[in-house]
């Protein structure tokens, strides 16, 4: 039992720090975005048009985030002006598609297999943040988030605005001036440092719960129990495996190896492939980060849609397979 607890402990402090260090990194980076190239980002992703969606999504499979790791830079696009609809592409592709997702796809299950999948999370994520895009987003966001996002807003303009003034001053100015402007980049860089340190204390309890679940749930749900019930159930087990993934925190790229000893058990691809959608898309950690910007009603329809994703995936994977599509 103590070597059971020392195990959680050590997996719960693995979560914590990779998660810390991930969220202030990616938060300020996107801080800087915004301050830099806010105008450029409302330009190419802010119009609700359908090519915003693509570049969202395409923007989502080429950052290499876990599920929990993708929240700051969705913040970031929604305090810039990113519409609600298309936020919500890059939420649900970058966890499930990347360029090592799609490595390991290919080397594990082959080109068929892997083209298949980002086709399908494409599509469907596509049809599904255009459906929630006719719905007003102040009924999916937190209210407190909503006055963030209005304070937020308008200071990137004006920031943007003022480094453009600067830029045309120094073509023009002397040296002392260059000197000052270099002061004030140094001063922006650790005031929008220091806000994201305030951030990351604001959702500090919601990381330590979120890590705390996903290392017991992880130290408690040995990979025996995963082989006993999803061979048993056959079919079902596709759906058994997208619910188990949900309430586990496991990047993609660990749940492949995870589907491959299950492979080799006995267990079908098509629950393997439910697995690591559910467990790569959707987490009880990741739920409660995004509760800091959702209400439970937009959770609900998150955590629905990527089951649904995952059970309708697997299920066509067992269905292609037993009839030799």
């Amino acid at each position: 039992m103590l070597e059971k607890l020392l195990e959680i402990f050590k997996i719960f402090i693995f979560y914590f720090v990779e998660i810390s260090v991930l969220f202030i990194a990616i938060a300020f980076i996107v801080a800087l975005l915004n301050q830099k190239f806010s105008k450029k980002m409302e330009r190419y992703l802010s119009a609700n048009s359908l090519l915003s969606y693509i570049k969202a999504m395409f923007l989502g499979a080429l950052t290499p985030f876990c599920s929990c790791s993708t929240i700051p830079l969705l913040s970031g696009l929604l305090k810039s002006g990113v519409s609600f609809g298309v936020s919500v592409a890059y939420l649900l592709v970058s966890p499930l598609v990347n360029p090592i997702i799609i490595a390991m796809l290919v080397i594990s299950f082959g080109l068929k297999l892997s083209l298949f999948y980002i086709l399908f999370i494409f599509v469907f994520v596509f049809i599904f943040s255009l459906s929630i895009s006719k719905f007003d987003s102040d009924k999916f966001l937190n209210n407190d988030f909503i006055k963030e996002k209005q304070n937020t807003a308008p200071k990137y303009h004006n920031i943007s605005k003022q480094n453009c003034c600067q830029t045309k001053i120094i073509n023009f100015s002397t040296q002392k001036q260059s000197l000052n402007s270099n002061s004030q980049t140094k001063s922006s860089y650790k005031d929008l440092f220091l806000k994201v340190l305030k951030d990351y204390k604001k959702i500090l309890p919601y990381i330590v719960i979120g890590m705390g679940i996903g290392a017991l749930i992880h130290g408690f749900v040995p990979k025996e129990f995963l082989q006993t019930y999803l061979q048993e159930f056959e079919i079902f087990s596709v759906v058994i495996a997208a619910f188990v993934g949900v309430l586990l925190y496991i990047r993609v790229e660990a749940i492949i190896p995870i589907g491959l000893s299950l492979m080799d058990c006995g267990v079908s691809l098509g629950a393997v492939m439910s697995f690591l959608i559910s467990g790569g898309g959707c987490s009880l950690p990741e739920l409660i980060l995004l509760k800091r910007i959702f209400k439970m009603n937009f959770l609900l329809i998150f955590i629905s849609c990527v089951l649904f994703i995952a059970i309708i995936f697997g299920v066509l994977i067992d269905i292609g397979i037993k009839w030799k599509i």
